[in-house]
C-alpha cells in the first residue's frame, strides 16, 4: 500500500507527543511506521519538510475557525489567541512551526494571507499590511515558544525566592503577579502590540 503523507504526519505528531522534537527525525519516523527510510525521504526531503508537514497539520483548525469578519482589531485578536493556543497545545508546537516554509505549512501561509487582507480593509497599505501581519505572525511563535520552556508555578515561584536571582525589581514585580496564566500573560502582551497596531492605523492618521 502506498505511503499517505497524511498518514505519516499523524504518526510524526503522536510521536512528538510521546518523545519530543529533538528526538523526531525522519528516520525515526520510517522505523515507526515499518518503512524504510528512502520510502519517506521521497515525500520529505529533510526533517524541516516534514516539520512544514506537520505545521500544516497543527494550524488548520485555526483557519478553519478564523471569523468571516468583523472588527479588524478584534478579527487580529481572536487569531492571535487561536494560534498561540494551538501551537502550546502540541508538545514542542511552536518550536515546530518556528521558521515553517508557507508553501508547504499552507495554513500559517493562510492565517497570514487572512491577515493582510482584514488590515488592508481597514486601510493599511498592501505593503504596510504585509508587514504589520508578519508581526503578528512572528510575534505569536516567538512567545509560544518562550511561554513553552516557561517553569511550572511552583518552580518558578521557588527561583523568585530564592536570594540567588539576581534581578529584585522582577522577582517583587512577578510576585505581584503571582497566579497570572500563561493566557493571561499573553493576553495582555498581545493587546500592547495590537494597541501599537492602532495607533499607527490609516485611521489615527492625522
Amino acid at each position: 500500500m502506498p505511503l499517505e503523507v497524511g498518514d505519516a504526519v499523524r504518526v510524526a505528531l503522536e510521536l512528538l507527543e510521546d518523545e519530543g522534537l529533538d528526538k523526531l527525525t525522519v528516520r525515526r519516523l520510517a522505523t515507526e511506521l515499518g518503512v524504510k527510510a528512502p520510502a519517506l525521504y521521497w515525500h520529505f526531503r529533510s526533517k524541516r519538510a516534514l516539520l512544514d508537514h506537520m505545521t500544516d497539520a497543527i494550524v488548520a483548525p485555526v483557519v478553519a475557525g478564523l471569523p468571516s469578519g468583523g472588527p479588524w482589531l478584534k478579527w487580529l485578536e481572536e487569531a492571535g489567541l487561536a494560534l498561540h493556543t494551538v501551537l502550546l497545545a502540541h508538545r514542542d508546537g511552536a518550536r515546530v512551526a518556528l521558521g515553517a516554509d508557507l508553501t508547504t505549512a499552507r495554513a500559517l501561509g493562510e492565517l497570514a494571507e487572512r491577515a493582510v487582507g482584514v488590515l488592508h480593509d481597514a486601510g493599511f497599505p498592501l505593503g504596510e499590511a504585509t508587514r504589520a501581519a508578519g508581526v503578528l505572525v512572528h510575534f505569536v511563535l516567538g512567545r509560544a515558544v518562550e511561554d513553552q520552556t516557561r517553569l511550572p508555578p511552583a518552580e518558578e515561584a521557588a527561583v523568585l525566592a530564592s536570594a540567588s536571582f539576581p534581578f529584585p525589581l522582577m522577582a517583587r514585580g512577578l510576585r505581584e503577579r503571582a497566579g497570572s496564566t500563561v493566557e493571561d500573560d499573553f493576553r495582555y502582551a498581545l493587546g500592547v502590540l495590537l494597541a501599537g497596531l492602532d495607533a499607527v492605523s490609516p485611521s489615527r492618521a492625522g
